[in-house]
This record gives C-alpha cells, sequence and structure tokens, in this order.
C-alpha cells in the first residue's frame, strides 16, 4: 500500500494538520508525560522522606527513649521505662502519704535501688532468701484492707479488687509489674534482717546536747558563757545543768528540745546521721565548733557530749537505723563479685523529670481510704 507523505488529518476543529505535525504533537505528548511522572515520582519521594524523617524523630523522641538500656547487672538489663516505672509509684506514694516528691533526689534513689535490689535477686537462693506469693498476697492485701474492727476490714475486703485495679491504673503499671515490685519490698527486708542479725545490740553511746543559734545571734555571748561554765563542771550532772541554762537563755531550737535544756539524747557511736561524725569527735565537756544547720542556711549549730556509756542497750529507732547501715555496708562489698554498668546524664536526668511532670499533671485524685501505703521502693 503506498501512502502520500503529504496526506492530511482532519481534527475536531476540522483543521487540517500535517503528518509532521502530528508527529511533533506525539513526541511533545510522551515528552508531557515522562514529565508528569517525573514530578510525580520527586513529589513521591519527597514525601516519603518526609514520612521517614516523621517516623524516625517520633522513635527518637517517644520509642527509643524508653527502652535505651540505663542499667545492668551482669545479664539483667534495665530501661529508661523501667525506671520511670518505679518513679511513678514512688511519686503516686509521696502523695498518699500527703509528702512532697522531691523528684531529683528521688531520681538518685531509684537508679541506686535498681542496682542494689537486683544484686539481691541474684544473690538470693544463695541465701536461701526466698519470697512466696503468698507473702505477696499478704502484702498487697494490707495496703488495702485496713480497719479497727472486723467489721470495716470486711468492708475494705470486699472493695479490695476494685480498689487494686484503681491503683494500678493510677501509677500506670500492670499486676505483674506491681507484684514484683512488692516481691523485690519483701525480699529486701528479709535481707535487711538476716544482715541485722549478726549488729551487737549493745554498742558505746555518748549523751549529746544541742543549741541552735541565728547567724545574726550573739555568738560569742553564748559561747563564752558556755565555756566558762563547762571548764567548771566535772559531773554530766553539771555539764548538763550548765547547758540547760544556756540553752534557755540563747538557743532558738525547737520549743520542745529547749524545754529539754538541749538534750537530744543517747546517739551510738556508729550513727551515720548528720553530723555524727562531728559530734563523736567530741572530748566530754567540749563544746563544738559551730557547724552550718543544712536545714537551714541562717542558723549554726553547737554540740556537746555530757557523758559516754561505753555498753549501752541500742534503742530500737538505733537499731534500725544500724540495720540499715550493715545492709547498704553488705551490699556495697557484694558489688564486686557483679558487672555492673549504669548510665546516665543530664539528657537522661530532664527526660526523667519531663515523664514525672506529665504524670503529675494527669494523675487522677486518688480514692479515699488508701492512706499509709508502703510502696517498697
Amino acid at each position: 500500500m503506498y501512502i502520500n507523505k503529504n496526506l492530511t488529518l482532519q481534527n475536531s476543529d476540522n483543521k487540517k494538520l500535517s503528518t509532521s505535525d502530528r508527529r511533533r504533537l506525539a513526541v511533545k505528548g510522551r515528552t508531557n508525560s515522562t514529565r508528569q511522572k517525573l514530578l510525580f515520582i520527586i513529589i513521591g519521594g519527597a514525601l516519603v522522606i518526609i514520612a521517614a524523617i516523621l517516623v524516625a524523630g517520633y522513635m527518637v523522641a517517644f520509642v527509643m527513649p524508653p527502652r535505651e538500656v540505663i542499667v545492668k547487672v551482669n545479664e539483667t538489663n534495665y530501661s529508661r521505662g523501667d525506671l520511670i516505672k518505679a518513679l511513678r509509684v514512688r511519686q503516686e506514694g509521696a502523695k498518699f502519704f500527703g509528702m512532697d516528691f522531691e523528684a531529683s533526689k528521688e531520681i538518685f534513689e531509684a537508679l541506686q535501688l535498681f542496682i542494689e535490689d537486683e544484686i539481691l535477686t541474684q544473690v538470693a537462693a544463695k541465701w536461701n532468701i526466698t519470697v512466696t506469693e503468698d507473702e505477696v498476697n499478704r502484702q498487697i492485701e494490707s495496703l488495702f484492707i485496713i480497719g479497727d474492727t472486723e467489721f470495716e476490714i470486711e468492708i475494705f475486703r470486699r472493695d479490695f479488687d476494685e480498689r487494686y485495679r484503681d491503683y494500678l491504673n493510677q501509677i500506670r503499671l500492670s499486676e505483674e509489674e506491681h507484684r514484683e515490685v512488692t516481691r523485690r519490698s519483701i525480699q529486701r527486708g528479709k535481707f535487711r534482717e538476716f544482715i541485722g542479725e549478726q549488729i551487737p545490740t549493745v554498742t558505746e553511746h555518748v549523751h549529746v546536747h544541742r543549741i541552735v543559734m541565728p547567724i545574726s545571734g550573739e555568738i560569742d555571748i553564748m559561747a563564752s558563757k558556755l565555756n566558762d561554765g563547762l571548764r567548771e563542771a566535772t559531773t554530766p550532772e553539771e555539764r548538763q545543768l550548765v547547758w540547760k541554762d544556756v540553752t534557755r537563755e540563747f538557743s532558738w531550737d525547737d520549743a520542745e528540745i529547749k524545754r529539754l535544756g538541749g538534750d537530744i539524747g543517747w546517739m551510738p557511736i556508729s550513727s551515720r546521721s548528720t553530723y555524727a561524725s562531728k559530734i563523736v569527735s567530741l572530748t566530754v565537756g567540749e563544746l563544738s565548733e559551730p557547724i552550718p544547720d543544712v536545714e537551714n542556711p541562717k542558723s549554726i549549730l553547737f554540740f556537746m557530749i555530757s557523758e559516754k556509756d561505753t555498753a549501752r542497750q541500742l534503742s530500737i529507732a538505733d537499731l534500725e537505723e544500724q540495720k540499715s547501715l550493715a545492709l547498704k555496708t553488705w551490699i556495697n562489698n557484694e558489688r564486686e563479685n557483679h558487672e555492673i554498668y549504669a548510665r546516665f546524664d543530664s539528657e537522661i536526668y530532664t527526660w526523667l523529670l519531663q515523664q514525672l511532670q506529665q504524670t503529675n499533671e494527669t494523675t487522677p485524685t486518688p480514692a479515699a481510704g488508701l492512706d499509709g501505703l508502703n510502696l517498697g521502693l
């Protein structure tokens, strides 16, 4: 078949197009189509990149931080998320007790407890320390089933399941997670009693007296009166009388301490209380140097030992303190037998503070009747 090169076509507008014009239009159409496809590819690629950036940002900001390992004891890891869960329990516990929650202090304590409690968990079998499910059940029930009469106890018992669920929702823990918190609390208590059995209940004590003075007070006059009186005193009773007279004239201490003449009682020389090291270094009848008051920067403290007792029974409070100190010492020694990793920096600290702030803003008011929770962290 022969086709004339000059053959023309008629378009919809009744205009005639030559074959060469038609070819140019076809090429132009293919070019436009290619450009459109390329544009769609570029736009699609850009959208994919933007979506990837958003997903990556979300992962970095919200998914990865809670999963980041910050504590490792041998082969057991704990993440930021684990730590914030423990802190939320402590935060809610403070609310139930009606106490202030010092976030900065609690963060460091919770981090330390993570390490200590994991060490105790890993060596518990070696020392035959076990915690049964019944012990966990009783401990949890004791937090919610309270009352002075059988009738009151029965009322709380009937509402236990509901109250417990509400509490778990409030602290954002599953029942399994809370039971583990409780188990570790019981385990720590058992270790504390086990180590505490080795503490001597009779030890050396010193009889301590205190005066609180404002920085702008008549410190020189007060100190002069004390030194003059103590220089002449030869018995514990005489030293105590001198101190009592000066205390009532100058001290800004609590009313009850002033009434007692500055007598704050007997202290074991093994005490680790705030001022213990400075106190036990004094000789009998010696006035201490002025010591800054850690609770009030506008005050300074003075101490004196009126007498010593080389074999005095520990009070219940002092015995409990000694048990805690003994457990802490035992754990510190045990740490040397474990591979411990801990990562904590300003970024992690800031993240934890932000999470606690969010919890504080969204936490509902606790249900009535849940006072006095021992959360065990």
